[in-house]
């Protein structure tokens, strides 16, 4: 029944990414009728609305249906966001003093007794007990009390060098560490990643550069300008520093109609830089085709509530980790970046996002029209729409390649826009994946000639033989054969499994 309705039973992918629980607290507080709180510009990012920070506690992650329970799987972290820490009604603009304890919040989470080391630990066994790879915690980037006018101290590095000792006895292994006092001072972030290696190397530090949630200068964009991620030099120069020593580094919050164009142009600056994983949020297909690591949002909470969160496509997730099973993400290799930039555009109305200088105006996007990965880049033509997509693709240290047509925000909606897409490998991969809808895929090669080749839904079903051309080192797929060979039973786009076999 899809990522957020069942087990998975498959076995686990040695990969860093998660299913973190902050879009299931906002759509658990809209089903408790609660609306949204607006929050203050400087508080942009994760933390959101203070009712869905309340939405975090024993019941709703492990009680009946609870998000621990639903979701669970074998080669996720579950990452506790904003919340789990503080006490119930605790708000940043008021209260921001209070975040980065670290010390699960004994009025959340009662069975979890003890001191900070023994809470944790409690907290990180049951969410291994129901599945999970272990348990994943959002982290304040500040000293819980510090006042906000200090800068970074020595009593600081002893404060982290004790939290980080607190989950070495607890055994968790993950920290998503987001928006605080410290949030865009790199070298508190480098001695939290360096100090982790140092003391608990099984800990991986996931670090971020908090951001608006649409890339560009805000001015600009107000007047119609394309929003570019290099636009915004502080951000933009802040994450290409801290890329350099992170081991997985997040693209950060993104606004649902431009969740594509913004994360993707973002990753395209990136990942030339990177020396460790890019963390792409619940862009699942462009992780799973670029090689980048996930942070799954969507949830079956969502369902009839939020038609942009794509809780109506849940297969996708069980699709993207499918594949990287058989392609895990990677750090480094060669990245080749397109020269055509293509434009998204929505026009928001007024309030209907939280970041309030885009609200009432027509606000566009830009990003690469196809970025790779140890791949040549694709030759992509427009469809039917007369508009073409984003395209992403990558050649895999394991031998496999993927592919992956990526939504458009056109003309008042966001669609898959067709196109006729041409990839040309050097030599013949094993394993293709095809991710999303496209009028056609052409796939040829010089080194190699295969004899067979068949296609499978990521889903799983029965193999389809898929004839190649003559000289066996090419052939097409078009639409009609990716809807035969694809089903789901929610919304999700195609994902298939091509394997070739050579003589």
């Amino acid at each position: 029944m899809g990522l957020a309705l069942e087990k998975t039973k498959l076995q686990k992918c040695e990969q860093k990414s998660y299913y973190c629980t902050w879009l299931a607290q906002n759509f658990i507080a809209s089903e408790a009728g609660e609306k949204r709180a607006a929050v203050r510009p400087e508080f942009t990012g994760d933390q959101g609305a203070n009712c869905a920070r309340d939405k975090i506690n024993e019941h709703t992650v492990f009680g009946n249906g609870g998000m621990a329970q639903i979701n669970a799987r074998a080669d996720l972290y579950l990452v506790l966001d904003d919340g789990w820490d503080v006490p119930y009604q605790t708000d940043p603009s008021v209260s921001k003093h209070r975040f980065g304890s670290l010390e699960v919040n004994e009025e959340r989470f009662p069975f979890a007794e003890g001191d900070p080391a023994e809470r944790l630990r409690a907290l990180n066994e049951r969410v291994k007990s129901l599945g999970w790879k272990g348990l994943g915690i959002w982290v304040a980037a500040q000293r819980c009390g510090k006042d906000y006018k200090l800068l970074f101290s020595e009593a600081d590095k002893e404060y982290w060098r004790e939290r980080i000792l607190w989950c070495k006895q607890a055994g968790v292994t993950y920290w998503k560490v987001d928006w605080g006092t410290l949030e865009h001072d790199n070298a508190f972030r480098k001695f939290l990643t360096d100090t982790a290696r140092e003391l608990y190397p099984e800990l991986t530090i996931e670090q971020a550069i908090c951001c608006p949630p649409v890339n560009g200068d805000t001015e600009q964009l107000q007047r119609g300008a394309v929003g570019r991620f290099q636009d915004d030099e502080k951000i933009s120069g802040l994450s290409k520093q801290a890329v350099l020593f992170s081991e997985v580094f997040r693209t950060y919050d993104v606004t649902p109609q431009f969740s594509v164009a913004s994360t993707l142009d973002r990753a395209a600056y990136l990942l030339p830089y990177a020396k460790g994983y890019l963390n792409v949020e619940d862009e699942l297909y462009l992780a799973a085709a670029l090689g980048c690591q996930m942070g799954i949002m969507r949830s079956v909470y969502g369902k009839g509530l939020d038609d942009w969160d794509d809780s109506d496509r849940l297969k996708e997730a069980d699709a993207a980790l499918f594949w990287q099973r058989i392609a895990p993400p990677f750090a480094g290799g060669s990245v080749e970046v397109s020269e055509e930039i293509l434009t998204d555009e929505w026009t928001f109305q007024e309030n209907e996002f939280w970041y309030q200088p885009i609200n009432g105006r027509t606000i566009r996007q830009g990003a690469p029209a196809v970025v790779s990965r140890n791949a040549p880049l694709p030759e992509v033509s427009a469809g039917q729409t007369g508009a073409k997509p984003f395209v992403v693709c990558s050649f895999n240290q394991s031998g496999a390649y993927s592919v992956a047509v990526l939504l458009r925000t056109l003309n008042g909606k966001r669609a898959y826009v067709g196109g006729d897409i041409i990839c040309s490998l050097k030599k013949m991969p094993e394993k293709i994946a095809v991710f999303g809808f496209a009028d056609s895929f052409e796939f040829q090669w010089r080194q190699g000639k295969a004899v067979s080749l068949t296609a499978v839904s990521m889903l799983g079903g029965s193999e389809v033989e898929i004839p190649l051309l003559e000289e066996g080192n090419s052939f097409q797929l078009d639409a009609e054969h990716i809807q035969k060979i694809w089903k789901a039973d929610d919304k999700s786009a195609p994902a298939v499994l091509l394997t070739l076999r050579g003589n």
